[in-house]
């Protein structure tokens, strides 16, 4: 699964503590719609207890996104800036197969817009549709701490090749902001451990 769309953890809700009474640590609400023209927005809203700052770094830097977005990663934070990154712990940034994000702007803290210029071969579904899509990052601050994180997918066409690339990314996407929030409620991907379960998953080929 291609976690960066955005540009993934494991699943489940944080717990923790406010002044009267347990909460979530954070929520996850899909807002998808169609605009006047009636083309589709994915859209997928995250309030989380973390601060603006918080989430900006985990969005831009190299640290911040080996939390939670995959164990290799680079970013050059710029206009026409690449964000790098390969799920493979074996990868080294500036391999051929690296995924890579070209970031089109950005405002420090607030917004980053991308689009995904390259993918390992093989990866599902039909990923040459992919130049047509745009990815928006937003943060808001909520106060006490808090942020929300609007992701906005926009581009998706009509017929089969989109539909594909809109459902694969309609979970992939949910999959990417738990991953995200549970890293900024103290919970980073082992991505160790996730290598292990993928191994076991398929069984050990070289027995």
């Amino acid at each position: 699964m291609n976690r960066l769309s955005m540009t993934a953890a494991v699943l489940g809700l944080g717990i923790s503590l406010g002044t009267a009474q347990a909460r979530e640590a954070y929520t996850i609400k899909d807002t998808s719609f169609r605009d006047e023209f009636g083309q589709r927005v994915q859209q997928l809203v995250l309030d989380v207890d973390a601060s603006p700052a918080e989430v900006w770094k985990a969005l831009t830097t190299d640290e911040g996104i080996k939390r939670w977005a995959a164990p290799i990663a680079h970013v050059d934070l710029m206009n026409g800036g690449m964000w790098e990154s390969s799920y493979s712990l074996s990868s080294h940034i500036g391999d051929r197969e690296n995924i890579r994000n070209q970031i089109i702007a950005y405002v420090p803290g607030r917004l980053l817009v991308f689009h995904n210029v390259h993918v390992p071969k093989g990866a599902p579904p039909d990923f040459a549709l992919l130049p047509a899509i745009r990815t928006i990052l937003q943060i808001e601050p909520l106060g006490h701490g808090r942020a929300r994180v609007t992701q906005s997918g926009v581009g998706y066409g009509e017929g089969a090749g989109f539909d594909g690339l809109y459902a694969h990314f309609n979970a992939g996407n949910r999959f990417v902001f738990e991953g995200l929030a549970k890293a900024l409620t103290g919970k980073p991907v082992d991505w160790q451990a996730e290598a292990d379960k993928a191994k076991a998953s398929v069984g050990d080929k070289s027995k």
